[in-house]
């Protein structure tokens, strides 16, 4: 059950990553908040001369990205995984749910000048290097929440169980992995139509259910584990 909760919010935050990922590159300037890997082939074609590529959106990003996934490994070495225990990990999730709330609320109360997009671009990048050594450590295979190429592959090339395939488990999890970050980019698109701040506003909430569904679930086995210790002392 509690693997299965895991599970869910690691595919709810594909789906966020969909949503912000839409409207990043169809709201900021052509750039994915997420996706690096998008963001590495778009630097360099800006700087195979061609004036039809944006430069400093993806560099952001990509700067956001390095700089949040190095410092939170740095900090996480010095605080072991303890399962569904772990208070840094649940750190980490509010830390990334309250960045993307506070560049949310950021971008519906100020007007989006270029200076600030390429700011929150920054911010957004850092955010999701964050979200992406979290949902490693949560450990969910196939699932890394901000990218799914490699999923794609194994989807692909494993199907089925003949020939030695993966188990229909793996496989209906990794297809879970692909459609949630498409259809999340399905509706950031079509929530872009309202307004910048209104697609982001999805994966802040995902983030932020994501930091309560996994705060609930480290009270509720404390406290499990604090009945078992007191029912074996009487």
């Amino acid at each position: 059950m509690r693997q299965r909760l895991s599970f869910w919010m690691m595919i709810a935050l594909s789906f966020g990553t969909g949503a912000l990922d839409a409207a990043t590159y169809l709201g900021m300037d052509r750039v994915f908040g997420a996706n690096m890997t998008g963001n590495v082939i778009l630097i360099g074609l800006s700087i195979a001369a061609s004036d039809h590529v944006p430069l400093t959106g993806p560099l952001a990003a990509l700067g956001g990205f390095a700089a949040g996934s190095w410092l939170l490994g740095l900090i996480l070495r010095r605080f072991p995984p303890r399962g569904q225990t772990d208070t840094a990990l649940l750190s980490v999730f509010w830390v990334a749910a309250a960045g993307m709330l506070a560049v949310t609320t950021t971008l519906f109360l100020l007007p989006t000048g270029e200076a600030l997009i390429h700011a929150v671009t920054f911010i957004i990048g850092l955010l999701m290097g964050c979200q992406a050594i979290a949902a490693r450590r949560v450990g969910i295979p196939d699932v890394s929440t901000v990218v799914i190429t490699s999923t794609l592959s194994l989807l692909l090339s494993e199907a089925g169980r003949f020939w030695g395939g993966a188990s229909t488990t793996a496989t209906m999890r990794r297809l879970a992995a692909v459609l949630s970050m498409f259809l999340g980019a399905v509706a950031g698109a079509f929530l872009l139509h309202l307004a910048l701040w209104a697609a982001l506003l999805v994966p802040t909430a995902i983030l932020l259910c994501a930091a309560a569904a996994f705060t609930a679930r480290r009270t509720a086995k404390k406290k499990s584990a604090g009945s078992s210790k007191t029912l074996v002392s009487a």
